[in-house]
């Protein structure tokens, strides 16, 4: 962890099926969405009914109406698909219109549109239904704005906040993230009081997701990024979610307190990458304990028990967003979405 003393005091989302019209040989038909069999000719068939919409959130694309009966030239239109508002992958592709005489078969209908839908679930909040002792999806507020509930927090060196709140550009569950970026050392994040937590505020599992803007910014050859992602507040402040970056874009995690004086750092076998991540903490402040696990798997080496140097106390509040220790040679942005504290350990599903 050397380098990093500061100078502080303290689902995929369903596409449409494609379509074409087939071209039949001997008039046998196509698989769907190509033209059907042959037709005697006749006088032109009508386009077909248009397919039901999907059910939202779970159904594929609605599939195209039936085409009319080929005409005199075989040009018998496909009907239009119905529109699925869900976000499952659409699949069904309309059904072609019957060929004509010629053998052509009519164009296929057009796949159903797009539902809505995004990674962790189209836009339901991951706090839906739960009763975990705290939990903010993000789902409420102003897009630039502090998230309703938590205050700006500006204690690092004096520094005031230039880039934190509320984001549409990416987000874990539902529509909205929270946004921590800068590209000069200081405070970027936003404070949560525990205090209606009772006795759950200095001993609790805590779980939070985050994604780092990819390609990450790296340190000069020889140089490391400190940046604090989640910490709580008591006498001093414990930062459960903090991280080392070196030149070569791997990252350890560590257990921090402002002075630099604890604890122990494990080796440099992460990387940031385009992915949602999930951070996980234990504390009990009684037993001067800490455990941390990334995307489910247990950081032994920066764990402990009974650590008087940790300076565990009765924490009051959280703190969510970066701190940046050293100058990122481009913006460092971090996405938060998903926070939740609770007695029993919450996991990452």
């Amino acid at each position: 962890m050397a380098g990093c003393t500061s100078s502080e005091s303290g689902p995929k989302t369903g596409t449409g099926g494609a379509s074409s019209g087939g071209n039949s040989a001997g008039g046998s038909g196509g698989t769907t969405g190509s033209g059907g069999s042959s037709d005697v000719g006749g006088t032109t068939g009508t386009g077909g009914t248009t397919g039901a919409a999907g059910t939202a959130g779970t159904t594929t694309a609605g599939a195209g109406g039936q085409g009319g009966g080929g005409g005199t030239a075989g040009t018998g239109a496909g009907g239009t698909a119905g529109a699925s508002t869900g976000g499952g992958a659409g699949t069904a592709a309309g059904q072609g219109g019957r060929g004509g005489a010629a053998g052509r078969g009519g164009a296929g209908g057009t796949g159903g549109v797009v539902g809505s839908g995004g990674a962790g679930g189209g836009t339901t909040g991951a706090c839906a239904g739960k009763t975990y002792k705290l939990c903010d999806d993000f789902e409420t507020g102003n897009t630039g704005s502090i998230p309703p509930g938590w205050t700006a927090l500006n204690g690092y060196g004096g520094d005031s906040m230039r880039g934190v709140g509320l984001a549409t550009d990416e987000h874990h569950s539902g529509a909205m993230a929270l946004k921590s970026s800068s590209m000069v050392p200081g405070e970027q994040r936003v404070q949560h009081s525990l205090s209606a937590l009772g006795a759950t505020a200095t001993k609790h599992w805590g779980r939070i997701f985050y994604k780092v803007i990819s390609p990450s910014p790296k340190p000069a050859n020889g140089a490391v990024i400190h940046v604090t992602m989640a910490a709580l507040q008591g006498t001093t402040e414990n930062r459960v979610v903090d991280t080392v970056e070196q030149s070569n874009g791997t990252h350890q995690w560590i257990f921090n307190v402002p002075d630099d004086s604890c604890c122990t750092g494990s080796s440099y076998n992460w990387s940031f990458d385009a992915s949602w991540h999930c951070a996980e903490w234990y504390v009990d402040v009684s037993a001067q304990a800490y455990r941390f696990f990334t995307d489910g798997m247990e950081v032994t080496q920066i764990g402990f028990t009974g650590k008087a140097a940790a300076k565990m106390s009765n924490y009051t509040s959280i703190g969510l967003g970066a701190i940046f220790y050293q100058t990122p040679p481009s913006p460092f942005t971090i996405w938060f979405d998903d926070l939740a504290i609770d007695d029993n350990q919450i996991g990452c599903n």
